[in-house]
Formats: C-alpha cells, structure tokens, sequence
C-alpha cells in the first residue's frame, strides 16, 4: 500500500501536455520520503518487583543469515514518572517468534526500568530508535516508538 503511494502522486506531477511540474515533483519527493520512513509502535505491558531494578524488553536486528545487525541508538522519547529507564548493550538468543533464526545469539539493546524506591502502582513511558530496513531491493528508515505499560508491584 505505501510503496504505491508515491507512485500516484508522480502521475499527478504530468500536466495535460506531458511537461513536469517543479513544484508537483518536490512535492511528490517529499512524499515518497516521507512514505520510506515507516513509523512502528507497540505497547509493551510488563510487572516488576518494587525497590529492584528489571529488564523490560530487549531490541536487537538480524539480516536473513540470522547474523546481528547494526545496533541502533535508542532514546528515551516519553520519560516515566515514577521510575529511571536505562538502556544496555547485551548477548541474548532470538525468540521463536524470529523463525528460523529463532535461538541464535545477537547482541541487541536491553530496556532497563527502575522505580523510585516505594513507589507501587502504573507507570508509563516511551522508548524510540531509527533503524535501516531493506526490504525487496529498497533502503528505508524505520522509525521505531515502543510504549511501556510497567505495573509497579
């Protein structure tokens, strides 16, 4: 669906007398740029213990030899209110649901959270990263936006 977006914006960029429009191809640019940055988002719903810090979730890429890819820069984009999230570089093996790479060690980049000391109860933040996809010959960027759902116990 997004790949043939672009392309009807460009045969809107030629008039009635096959000339291109300037401003219709920038236009039509921006919009293919805008199309190959793919955003994602997740809810991610985890119990922790109070007073202890914990690993919430792990992110890591592979290409299709199952090989670790690049690890991206990940950041905090919504901070939570009760707690700390950090982030560390870690070996951990991939999940079943990786498919034929499932099991096979890659370093990736581990969600740390840690409440305040005696607080009990929901917390709530983000975490986002960039990533290069290629996907059928064509370079993008993804745009990756997790949201936690952390219930303090």
């Amino acid at each position: 669906m997004i790949a043939s977006f672009p392309i009807v914006f460009y045969l809107h960029a030629i008039d009635k007398n096959y000339k291109v429009s300037t401003m219709r191809i920038v236009i039509s640019l921006l919009v293919l740029l805008f199309a190959s940055s793919i955003a994602s988002a997740e809810t991610i719903r985890r119990e922790v213990p109070a007073n202890k810090t914990s690993t919430v979730g792990a992110h890591a890429t592979y290409g299709p030899s199952c090989t670790g890819g690049a690890i991206p820069k990940f950041r905090v984009t919504k901070a939570p209110e009760h707690g700390q999230v950090t982030f560390k570089v870690v070996s951990f093996k991939l999940s079943d649901k990786t498919g034929r790479c499932a099991g096979r060690n890659v370093k990736g980049t581990a969600v740390i959270y840690k409440p305040n000391r005696g607080y009990r109860g929901k917390d709530v933040f983000k975490v986002g990263f960039k990533m290069d996809m290629y996907v059928s010959g064509s370079a993008k960027i993804r745009n990756v936006v997790d949201k936690y759902v952390i219930e303090v116990k």
